[in-house]
């Protein structure tokens, strides 16, 4: 048998102590895993003491209304030898040689607890609960605590847990809904669903913005319709605006390291190689986004090869593993399907997604004249967490200019025969 020393939880960098309000467990019960042993006060919060492991309360060093110091011996828990480490390896406590701190939640560990953020009397087990169970603040409020000036407990979670309905992709509650005698319903299909989360947990987690600017693709136009046929001859693919907006991005992208970056925590982290990848739509309800490595370091030829390759395949099924990984930036065309204007999910971890309209005519003013020109929207949606939107609004700019400015020679098609 080994013993396991509770000291008194350092609850803030400002608190030296607390008072024991009462114990929950008498010396000599035995107590399980997470069970509350004890409760501390101190002036800023009150917070339930739990078991750092299975075993037998042996020894309570301290009274009720009695003061103990943050990290001072108030109990000793006695445990099977070898009960110091969990299942899977996580270790629950120490042996007495090294006591144990148990103290409130530590909110820096996750960082969608926000949430829980003021909420310093919750216990960790119940901190961890409303985590792993994606319980909103709406539910947490509504539960009828039992504990201590009405304080939510372990027990009381579980409870709910127990009767609560199941919820849906968002993680919130399904509202009751009408469904008529003719009306049809099936679960979602597995990559539907996979689908769904990725969204989901891509809102919750960037504080998304997202930007909109009009983009003069006359002149890239005119190139396509010049080049096609000699561009589908020379290289076995076809001429697509996905490619150009690729190219353009490859370039861009050096000048705005921020934009090919990606969070950890709380740092950023700036990649090196720039992968772009792009959403394809495959089968029913399904997409896919493949990753074109090291994109900078092709030209517009190499780059639409690249893509209409991995753009069949895709719809073909036969993508490998490594074709989907290590993206730094995506573009989604839904202008493929008609819409001019969209605001696309950032694809995570990465800070930054592109989404393409439909190219339509459009009057504008030439040197004074009225015109007919071949016009997209561009929108930017960006992490706004790392790109403020001054820098958003710059890197879109530098799209727009990079891309109305290319010529026959920037997208190699000079020497090319050309369509009359």
């Amino acid at each position: 048998m080994s013993r396991i020393a509770i000291v008194m939880p350092q609850m803030g960098q400002s608190v030296a102590e607390g008072t024991i309000v009462r114990w929950e467990k008498n010396q000599g019960e035995s107590v399980q895993l997470d069970e509350v042993v004890l409760e501390v006060e101190t002036d800023k919060t009150t917070v339930e003491v739990e078991s750092p492991s299975d075993g037998t309360l042996v020894s309570c060093l301290k009274e009720a209304g009695e003061i103990a110091a943050a990290g001072e011996v108030i109990a000793f828990l006695e445990v099977e030898d070898g009960a110091e480490e969990a299942e899977g390896g996580r270790p629950h406590a120490a042996a007495v040689h090294d006591q144990v701190t148990v103290t409130a939640y530590n909110f820096n560990v996750d960082p969608n607890a926000d949430m829980l953020q003021g909420r310093s009397s919750l216990s960790p087990s119940v901190c961890r609960l409303v985590l792993e169970h994606d319980i909103t603040l709406s539910e947490l409020e509504a539960i009828a605590g039992t504990g201590s000036s009405g304080r939510v407990t372990k027990h009381d979670l579980l409870n709910y847990l127990a009767h609560r309905r199941e919820p849906n992709a968002s993680g919130r509650q399904n509202r009751p809904i009408y469904i008529a005698d003719k009306d049809e319903s099936a679960p979602m299909s597995s990559v539907r669903r996979t689908i769904a989360d990725h969204m989901v947990q891509s809102i919750r987690t960037s504080a998304h913005v997202t930007m909109v600017h009009e983009v003069d693709m006359h002149e890239v136009v005119a190139l396509r319709k010049q080049y096609k046929e000699a561009f589908i001859d020379e290289f076995g693919c076809k001429f697509s605006y996905t490619a150009v907006m690729c190219y353009a991005l490859s370039r861009v992208l050096t000048k705005f390291p921020d934009f090919n970056a990606a969070v950890s925590g709380t740092d950023i982290v700036w990649h090196k190689h720039i992968n772009i990848g792009f959403a394809v739509a495959v089968k029913k309800q399904s997409l896919v986004v493949p990753v074109i490595q090291d994109c900078d370091q092709f030209d517009f030829p190499q780059i639409s090869v690249r893509l209409d390759t991995l753009m069949i395949q895709a719809r073909q099924g036969k993508l490998r593993h490594e074709d989907f990984e290590h993206g730094t930036f995506t573009i989604s065309n839904f202008g493929a399907f008609g819409s001019l204007i969209g605001t696309p999910i950032i694809n995570q971890p990465e800070v930054a997604i592109l989404g393409m309209g439909a190219i339509f005519k459009d009057p504008v003013v030439r040197n004074n004249e009225i015109v007919i020109r071949d016009r997209m929207y561009l929108s930017l949606s960006f992490d706004h967490r790392v790109i403020d939107g001054a820098l958003g609004g710059q890197f879109l700019k530098a799209i727009q200019d990079t891309t109305e400015s290319f010529d026959a020679a920037d997208l190699g098609l000079s020497g090319l025969r050309v369509s009359t």
